[in-house]
């Protein structure tokens, strides 16, 4: 949150340096910037010395804290997890729902019952496929377009490519689901000086996310094994089956994750967010329970619409253990330990943090 930069600044701290995310907050806000694929780039230099586009990057300074004071109204108290007002085991209650989504369906139900409710208007989704294995972004309209991009992706995609066209479009009450540095950058987006639309938002369901893959080196990979169009669901399976697994329509492959590694993202390694922390509500599996879903309300807005679901019959919750709740925490706090450690090998400096911007006081909880 920077005032003075712009595209040649986002060129060069973030595009040149392997730390972009892909996320789509740069595209479609400016001519200058494209995307193919999951791949972000400057055109031309677009004139202007301070633009959208490096201020709305989640991989530039943000301020934790500040980020915090808007969305929950004060600084966080769990250093894990961020804000929340309540952690539960939750599943929708329509097993069509189910069947089709990737575990509890939790957020497919909450976004269609958020659509067909009138709370929103329209979602901002990612639909997994697209005739290969390259994710896209959709704005969904009813449930039944929200059912259409169920299941999991772990290919970086620039979901918000399609929330900047749909703000265009002047599309009203809109919901996004989206992963940790998606939600960031709208989050940075909400908070900006600048007028995008953002605040129109009304509902941000966030996915746990661990890394996310480049498409390219992850295509030709999977190419080698199975025929693109042919393939219907990826699947990373909770530990310790440590593989990834491929449904298509001749069959099941299994690939050992060893295999998959090398085609992370490399700015997921200094990412200090495991579970969408500035989302409404916050989304992932439960380990070693088949289909449940971890649910995470953090805001009010996320608790009114989890409530209604539940009176409604949309979804379901029960109590999630101690154990578990301790185990995650405790994941996520080693996904913020590792991030700072790849942080400060890369600029040698334990004081620059790169984009992160945290107090005192907080760096020590990591270190």
């Amino acid at each position: 949150m920077e005032a003075g930069k712009g595209s040649l600044d986002l060129e060069k701290e973030v595009l040149n340096e392997g730390l972009c995310t892909s996320c789509g907050a740069c595209v479609g806000i400016c001519p200058y910037i494209k995307v193919v694929k999951d791949r972000v780039a400057l055109i031309e230099p677009c004139g202007l010395d301070e633009g959208q586009c490096y201020d709305f990057c989640p991989r530039t300074a943000t301020d934790i804290a500040a980020l915090d004071r808007m969305v929950f109204g004060k600084e966080r108290s769990d250093s894990s997890l961020g804000s929340y007002i309540s952690i539960e085991m939750a599943q929708a209650r329509d097993s069509e729902i189910r069947s089709r989504a990737q575990y509890g369906g939790v957020v497919s139900a909450l976004m269609a019952y958020a659509i067909d409710s009138g709370n929103i208007g329209a979602a901002v989704l990612t639909r997994p496929f697209d005739g290969g294995f390259m994710p896209t972004s959709v704005v969904a309209q009813g449930g039944s377009q929200v059912l259409g991009c169920a299941r999991s992706n772990y290919i970086a995609s620039p979901t918000l490519a399609g929330l900047n066209r749909a703000m265009k479009e002047g599309e009203n009450a809109l919901g996004v689901v989206g992963i940790p540095c998606q939600v960031l950058a709208l989050r940075k987006m909400q908070a900006s000086k600048y007028e995008t639309g953002a605040k129109r938002v009304k509902l941000i369901i966030g996915l746990f996310c661990t890394w996310a893959l480049s498409y390219r080196g992850f295509y030709e990979f999977l190419k080698a094994k199975v025929e693109p169009s042919l393939s219907r669901r990826l699947d990373i399976p909770p530990p310790p089956a440590n593989i990834l697994v491929v449904d298509t329509e001749a069959g099941t492959i299994e690939l050992p994750l060893d295999q998959i590694r090398g085609f992370i993202k490399p700015t997921c390694a200094i990412c200090f967010d495991m579970t969408a922390e500035f989302a409404d509500v916050s989304v992932g599996m439960v380990e070693g329970v088949e289909d449940w879903n971890t649910l995470i309300t953090r805001t009010e807005e996320g608790k009114r619409m989890v409530q209604r679901a539940k009176e409604e019959g949309i979804i379901e919750t029960r109590p999630l253990e101690e154990a578990r709740l301790s185990h995650l925490k405790e994941a996520s706090l080693q996904k913020k330990k590792r991030a700072i450690e790849e942080i400060v090998r890369r600029t040698k400096d334990e004081r620059n943090l790169l984009y992160l911007r945290l107090s005192d006081r907080e760096r020590e909880k990591f270190t």
